[in-house]
């Protein structure tokens, strides 16, 4: 029974947001005239039926899928086999895709990064180490075939290779603490088949390596949350955690903050078992690991290579965009100190056409000095609270504006997956769409469904194109998780990669569905939590043993 009530009190709060929040932010119309009423009791009594059913659904589900066929048959397979046949089938499944777009889609950030792969790494603004595997792999290609394109393809090759087997893992772990099978094999299937994982696999962007390693740390983080002391025994868990970790770090810069926050929300969650901690000192070791050694590769190996952290302002986009909502809409109501501020803060060139636009940070943060802000961060936090205290409201709205598309469902202008290679004369050198065979539908397939609008503003099929509903996704699987005090207290941390991640969409500077691409793939990991019922998991192959 109380799921249900709060899976109502999600309801109302879902639909206030959709029917009243949400449009008003979106049109910047910020007054209320009642028309929205009647919408809200509609939403709010669909959403309420929907989450009260999605309930019911979770549990004959639990109740009746326990001992069925497909479950035996599953089991039959062993885990080796049952691995390598999702890898596989993900894999092949994602090859029609790579054979179109040979050697990979080359657009999002592939401009500036070829152009430093070719040339000189300056910085860290994106990852080092992603810019130096295209250095790599396009030197591979002209070396040994010729063309940069033959190089890439290899990379694209590799980033498949790591995601599908991420993917696969992500299967593994939902047989082994018991989800229902049918969920299980619907993740593989959706995996396969869900073409963004396609596209975005062979896309030349750091979002591809890093979801792998985000899905696989997830995967170890969920092992370790739910049984340590076995996680513990198989001492290649140890060593893989701490490569992973790193990998995850060091392939995006926000990674080290989910490793830390994950890793920190565990210990909180479970800081009465710290009392216990030499049983696992192997754990610890393995945990901290990764933390110096990308310490040690962002400071004396950054030092030795000469190569500058990324600008502060990148991870500036929240205050940035509420500074400069202020310094637009509220100018005549600043002091001529806070003006001078403002003026100091944001004194880079204007270019043509930038300034404050509400649903995304880029024009705003390109006018935020990073210099000025290193100068005396002290300075700047306590400027950005006393602009606070004197506009929330503003503050308010403009966190809202940018960050609407992560939780309104009607904001779809960023939800577009890049499918078309950039012009060959925006590149430094002419990289070159090459398919491997000419497949015209599978062409238009993918095209159609990266490029089409109709994906993304039919209600339901828009479920799997707008990053706008992940919010309430994550809010209502942690309700389907409850069963008592205890036990949500042992499956809580399950969701720590998913509520990092999620923070980290928030602190991006627009609601992309590259930025919450990563969000979906972890998704279904959080199943754990809603059907571990405390027992132990099912023990692994005697072969693999």
């Amino acid at each position: 029974m109380a799921k249900k009530i709060w899976m109502i009190v999600l309801a109302f709060v879902a639909a206030l947001f959709y029917t009243v929040v949400g449009p008003k932010i979106k049109t910047q119309d910020l007054s209320f005239d009642g028309s929205e009423i009647i919408p809200f009791i509609v939403c709010f009594l669909i959403c309420a039926v929907i989450n009260v059913l999605v309930v019911i659904a979770v549990q004959k589900l639990d109740l009746t899928i326990k001992n069925e066929k497909l479950k035996q048959a599953v089991n039959r397979l062993g885990d080796t086999k049952l691995l390598l046949i999702v890898w596989g089938v993900i894999f092949v499944a994602w090859l029609p895709a790579y054979i179109v777009c040979f050697p990979g889609i080359l657009s999002y950030d592939i401009v500036n990064q070829t152009r430093d792969a070719l040339g000189v790494i300056v910085d860290n603004h994106h990852p080092v180490l992603h810019t130096f595997l295209l250095r790599v792999f396009m030197r591979l290609g002209d070396g040994v075939f010729g063309s940069y394109e033959a190089g890439l393809g290899i990379l694209s090759l590799v980033q498949m290779l790591l995601l599908s087997y991420a993917l696969a893992r992500v299967v593994l772990l939902l047989k082994k603490y018991k989800v229902p099978m049918v969920i299980v094999i619907c993740t593989a299937l959706c995996s396969a088949l869900w073409f963004m994982n396609a596209c975005l696999s062979i896309s030349m962007i750091k979002d591809t390596l890093f979801s792998a390693f985000l899905v696989l740390f997830a995967c170890h983080f969920t092992e370790i949350v739910i049984e340590p002391r076995q996680y513990i025994q198989k001492k290649s868990n140890l060593i893989l955690l701490s490569l992973i970790g790193f990998l995850l770090c060091a392939t995006r810069n926000n990674g080290f903050h989910i490793y830390l926050f994950c890793f920190a929300g565990l210990i909180l969650l479970r800081i009465k078992e710290i009392k216990r901690i030499k049983l696992y000192i192997a754990l610890v070791v393995a945990i901290v690991l990764p933390i110096f050694a990308y310490k040690i590769y962002t400071g004396p190996v950054f030092d030795a290579w000469d190569i500058k952290p990324g600008e502060v302002r990148e991870a500036l986009c929240v205050p940035i965009q509420q500074l400069k909502r202020v310094d637009v809409h509220r100018a005549d109501m600043l002091s001529e100190e806070q003006a001078a501020q403002m003026e100091y803060y944001f004194c880079i060139p204007v270019p043509t056409g930038h300034g404050y636009v509400p649903f995304t940070a880029d024009y705003s943060k390109v006018l935020f000095s990073s210099e000025s802000y290193n100068n005396d961060p002290i300075a700047f936090w306590k400027f950005y609270l006393e602009i606070g205290l004197q506009f929330p409201k503003d503050y308010i709205v403009a966190f809202l504006s940018n960050t609407l598309g992560f939780w309104y469902p009607g904001a779809d202008e960023f939800t577009y997956v890049e499918y078309y290679n950039y012009p060959v004369d925006w590149l430094p050198v002419p990289l070159e769409r090459q398919s491997l065979a000419d497949l015209k539908i599978i062409d238009a397939y993918y095209a159609n469904l990266c490029t089409a609008s109709f994906w993304r503003t039919t209600p339901v099929i828009n479920l799997f194109f707008v990053p706008g509903y992940v919010a309430w996704i994550l809010i209502m699987v942690m309700i389907l998780a409850w069963k008592n005090f205890k036990q949500y207290l042992k499956v809580l941390p399950v969701f720590l990669p998913l509520i990092a991640q999620f923070g980290i969409m928030l602190l991006s500077p627009m609601a992309s569905y590259r930025y919450s691409w990563p969000f979906f793939l972890l998704l279904p990991i959080s199943f754990v939590a809603v059907w571990y019922s405390g027992e132990k998991a099912e023990p692994e192959d005697k072969k693999e043993n």
